[in-house]
């Protein structure tokens, strides 16, 4: 049953909760990314080959993107608050798994779990909209700019834990630190009835939409993540093409004859939503070309490529973790933004500063200053901003009972566009490979830059169907988020 609605005067989010709801953000991206930077540690002590290696990341991108459409509209249904508490204690016991794993399939249980953390997004901004309204795009950056620091936290953090320590500490702290969150959201987050249950046959799942949507998204993401290896016209890739397109088509069909659709196809056809998500997936693929360059870039030996600064791993994540920390005070600033000039002038201003620093970076590159700012201008403040805005965009154009499947379409279009950004850059970075030294050449990388450029703008065109300025909001009480969703 949905959380009931306790008689009491409390009519917004306390600023507790939404400290509690920020710090977890930050703990989750970090847990969700600490395999990357350790892949090669795991392989070593689990004696995987390169190719099991290259599983464990698939499987939790994988899990997310199966499991998160579920949990966003169970969120939907039960109310935001419940859902999210189920979801950190089954991110904690996946993260357990992973921590203690001595082989590859225990391994890739605990990966699996940990995978339902990926859409924990949607779900905190329906627990988010059950308490406020005016300042909803506030709230959305207050979650999405920690989420975005504790990427980068997790991305650097992990090499100096797993040396200091052990890779098992890699998985432990953070953790150790979404158990103790669970434990004060149980008292932070005030129970609240979610809007979602009150509309008459809203309150199950719809169990095969959601078995064909993870066929199709599972067929097409894991299609992306072995592309690389076996080519967009091989025999498996088209077969995997197939079956996302069969099960893509089956759930639309079965959709449209739903009496309660997981996700309401006339949802997608709003003008705030489909905009906001064909913008996101071209910001993704965006945004995955320099995220896979700038490191690229930073690690090629100089002394041999002629370009680049030689890099270490740990290296690499210094010069990374500037642009997530920025995108962490980016987020609620953005949010601000939103809030008096509307999503739509702030997603195009974001789209043109990305832009700016993608083609700085493709000019001036001989320094690390250089790259280190054009990341804080590209992915820090303009990809951070973006996110932000496009979530509060799709968020204002549906009603409260659909905050979480909408947020979690954008999100999952962010996704599968950030997948084929990152084959689109792997193709540009072996297109111009030097015959001597077999590496990237510097035109190549100037060549990927300037592609990455192209793709942030070219949602301007889309931009202008996003909502304009929201109205005018009131004054909130003073300590508190402002007021709930009239009728919640």
């Amino acid at each position: 049953m949905p959380d009931s609605a306790p008689r009491s005067d409390q009519h917004s989010l306390p600023r507790a909760g939404m400290a509690v709801l920020a710090v977890l953000a930050i703990a989750v991206g970090a847990l969700e990314n600490v395999p990357i930077p350790v892949l090669p540690l795991l392989q070593r002590e689990l004696s995987l080959t390169a190719a099991q290696a290259a599983l464990l990341t698939t499987t939790l991108v994988l899990s997310g993107s199966i499991t998160g459409p579920i949990t966003a509209k169970l969120a939907d249904i039960f109310g935001g608050r419940r859902m999210l508490l189920v979801m950190t204690w089954i991110i904690v016991a996946g993260a357990c798994i992973s921590a203690f794993a001595h082989s590859l399939p225990v391994m890739l249980v605990g990966q699996t779990l940990q995978g339902i953390g990926v859409g924990i997004l949607p779900v905190a901004f329906t627990l988010v909209r059950e308490y406020v309204q005016e300042r909803m795009a506030l709230a959305v950056g207050l979650v999405t700019g920690p989420f975005i620091a504790g990427t980068g936290l997790g991305i650097v953090a992990a090499g100096p834990i797993a040396d200091a320590m052990s890779r098992r500490w890699v998985f432990l702290l953070p953790t150790l630190l979404v158990a103790a969150l669970a434990v004060i959201a149980q008292f932070a987050l005030p129970q609240r009835r979610s809007p979602a249950v009150r509309r008459e046959g809203r309150e199950k799942l719809d169990w095969p939409g959601a078995l064909l949507l993870a066929i199709a998204l599972g067929a097409l993401t894991f299609n992306l993540s072995r592309i690389p290896r076996t080519g967009w016209l091989s025999t498996e890739s088209l077969a995997l093409f197939a079956v996302t397109l069969a099960g893509g088509a089956c759930w639309v069909a079965v959709e449209r004859r739903a009496t309660a659709p997981l996700i309401d196809l006339r949802l997608l056809g709003r003008r705030g939503v489909w905009s906001s998500v064909v913008v996101a997936g071209v910001i993704g693929a965006g945004s995955a070309v320099p995220a896979y360059l700038f490191p690229q870039l930073l690690a090629m030996p100089s002394e041999v490529a002629g370009f680049g600064f030689t890099a270490s791993t740990s290296q690499v994540s210094l010069y990374l973790f500037p642009a997530y920390l920025c995108a962490m005070f980016v987020g609620p600033l953005s949010g601000q933004l939103v809030r008096w000039f509307g999503s739509r002038l702030v997603v195009a201003a974001a789209l043109v500063v990305t832009a700016a620093g993608l083609l700085f970076v493709a000019v001036w590159h001989s320094a690390p200053w250089h790259v280190v700012l054009s990341l804080i201008v590209a992915v820090g403040i303009g990809v951070g901003a973006a996110g932000t805005a496009l979530y509060a965009s799709t968020i204002e154009s549906v009603d409260p009972a659909d905050t979480g499947v909408a947020s979690c379409v954008n999100m999952v279009a962010r996704g599968i566009g950030a997948a084929i950004g990152v084959q689109i850059s792997a193709s540009a970075l072996s297109s111009g490979t030097d015959r001597l030294t077999k590496l990237p050449t510097e035109d190549s990388f100037r060549f990927g830059f300037l592609l990455a450029a192209v793709l942030a703008v070219l949602p301007l065109a889309i931009v202008a169907f996003m909502p304009g300025r929201a109205p005018a909001p009131s004054s909130p009480a003073p300590g508190r988020l402002p007021d709930p969703v009239p009728g919640s």
